[in-house]
């Protein structure tokens, strides 16, 4: 009998697109001036890397290894510095790169289509459009205490800064949960399954006129002595469950702002798609070896000195002793 189930839960899950807005934060360096925004077209990047221009900023894994270069790089005085200070000091952090921690720095994918000011080799600034793969504008976005912000691109250590005025509206967007569907087995979660193998000794009696058959159906012969156990072996297994994982979104579109959070609601779904719940087929052996009527005699003779051991044992520990050897899997 195979018996289905379905358990459902909904964990939140967060993507997070961060807000460009900020107000009352300098703009003395020219990453943070737009005077000559919309003008001209800005220049469409796609492709970072071409021209650094804080090259020990490039290929960092986290924000403690973002700080920590900052501060290494500062107390070399490495070239570079001197704007990287002055960009620190616009957005709040009184005395630059010395107090900026790893707290200050957040991992962030700058949306596609997003307008800025982008520095470059030389220190240079050119009002450029970010254009691509998401993946490709992953920044460290570095906050002082005022909320005030930068950002610096990963992947070549340029300093970005989003022109707010050329912001992406919201949008209405569908959602599109992609996800395998996964079959989970649990091997130790399920009924529990005893078998035993039995082995027995007999010998043979002689037919005399009186004698009558009490056959036995796995023993051939038709004058069988009664069957002496001597051997009993349990073996303890678990029947495996199989459960199908799927996970559906619980919206078909949602709309999603370039300065907001957007929350996103999943369900995941488990379903049993195997389990025996009927009457499993006994897979019990039993055994059967004949030997000659003295040594059937003389084990039985053994057999029950045993059984009176056993009792003993069990009279003086309060403990029933049991013969049958357990395998468990």
């Amino acid at each position: 009998m195979i018996t289905m189930k379905r358990i459902i839960l909904i964990p939140a899950v967060l993507v997070a697109i961060s807000g460009f807005a900020q107000t009352q934060c300098s703009t003395d360096n020219s990453l943070f001036k737009f005077d000559n925004a919309g003008t001209t077209p800005p220049k469409t990047i796609s492709k970072l890397g071409t021209a650094p221009e804080f090259p020990f900023l490039r290929n960092m894994a986290n924000p403690k290894q973002v700080a920590a270069a900052i501060k290494r790089n500062d107390e070399k005085n490495t070239a570079g510095m001197t704007e990287l200070n002055d960009m620190l000091t616009n957005i709040g952090f009184t005395n630059g790169a010395k107090d900026v921690e790893a707290s200050n720095i957040t991992a962030y994918y700058i949306p596609s289509g997003t307008e800025g000011n982008m520095g470059s080799a030389g220190y240079s600034t050119a009002y450029c459009k970010l254009d691509g793969d998401a993946t490709e504008f992953k920044s460290w976005k570095i906050t002082s205490g005022s909320g005030c912000y930068m950002y610096v691109l990963a992947k070549c250590g340029n300093a970005f800064y989003p022109n707010t005025e050329h912001k992406t509206a919201c949008i209405n967007v569908p959602v599109n949960l992609s996800g395998d569907m996964k079959e989970v087995t649990l091997n130790s979660s399920g009924q529990k399954v005893t078998t035993t193998d039995d082995v027995y000794v007999y010998y043979h009696r002689k037919r005399h006129r009186h004698a009558t058959e009490h056959p036995i159906a796995e023993i051939s012969d038709p004058y069988p002595s009664k069957p002496l156990l001597v051997s009993a072996t349990q073996d303890v297994q678990t029947v495996p469950e199989s459960y199908k994982v799927t996970v559906n979104p619980t919206e078909n579109s949602v709309t999603v702002c370039p300065d907001s959070t957007l929350n996103l609601t999943a369900n995941i779904n488990v379903e049993k798609t195997s389990e025996y719940g009927g009457y499993y087929p006994s897979k019990d052996k039993k055994e059967y070896k004949q030997i000659s009527k003295r040594k059937y005699k003389r084990t039985a003779r053994k057999m029950r000195k045993i059984d009176r051991k056993e009792a003993k044992v069990a009279h003086l520990t309060g403990v029933k002793v049991n013969q049958c050897a357990v395998a468990t899997k």
